[in-house]
């Protein structure tokens, strides 16, 4: 009989329980690339004050970390003195190639900065010489891309492992990185107030608004 129970928040809870169990956690002394190559701000919300889970986002956690479970995806460790900075992996090929694929609504004409920085990063952490980021939709649809190994890049993720591990330490905040990332982020809010006005925003965000 199913009386006045609400099943489909019986649903929800139970998707959100169980993206809480795929997910990794880690202390102030363990950072995964993943935080490193997005927002820092996010990141740090995300460990010291993160918003209610929302169903949306555990639905995109189960599928992923379910498709990295089916490609047998690895993690490893890379050690910088007391900090540890992980990196997970969906796919290697022949021991030699590294690959990473992304879900989108549409497929992009070019990569995203993000993740070409992540895969770089596993690149170095997992000491592979060719990468790829592939991109795929709903529709079955997908594209790669090549990611050349590049040093200076890594270098850019260590130094910024290295400000989230201290700002995490001292519970400081970071200071907001602005992108087009921030109008789609949950963390919007905490960033920008409430301005409604899209050239106030862009302003702030880019400083590209009206100028008069």
């Amino acid at each position: 009989m199913l009386g006045t129970r609400n099943f489909h928040k019986l649903i929800e809870d139970e998707l959100i329980r169980i993206s809480k169990n795929l997910e990794l956690h880690y202390d102030s002394n363990n950072i995964h690339v993943l935080e490193i190559a997005r927002c820092s701000r996010l990141s740090y919300f995300e460990r010291m004050d993160p918003l209610t889970d929302e169903f949306s986002n555990a639905v995109s956690s189960i599928f992923k970390n379910s498709l990295r479970k089916m490609l047998n995806g690895i993690t490893r460790e890379y050690k910088i003195e007391d900090l540890s900075i992980f990196a997970t992996v969906d796919l290697i090929i022949d021991n030699d190639l590294i690959i990473n694929f992304v879900p989108v609504s549409e497929i992009p004409k070019g990569p995203h900065p993000n993740d070409l920085l992540y895969t770089n990063a596993c690149m170095f952490i997992f000491e592979k010489e060719s990468g790829f980021v592939v991109y795929f939709s709903p529709e079955g649809k997908f594209t790669e891309f090549n990611v050349i190994k590049s040093k200076r890049m890594f270098e850019q993720v260590v130094r910024r492992a290295r400000i989230l591990h201290l700002l995490l330490k001292e519970k400081k905040t970071p200071v907001v990185e602005p992108s087009e990332l921030c109008f789609s982020c949950k963390y919007f809010q905490r960033c920008f107030g409430q301005q409604k006005e899209s050239e106030h925003l862009l302003d702030n965000i880019f400083g590209i608004g009206n100028k008069n």
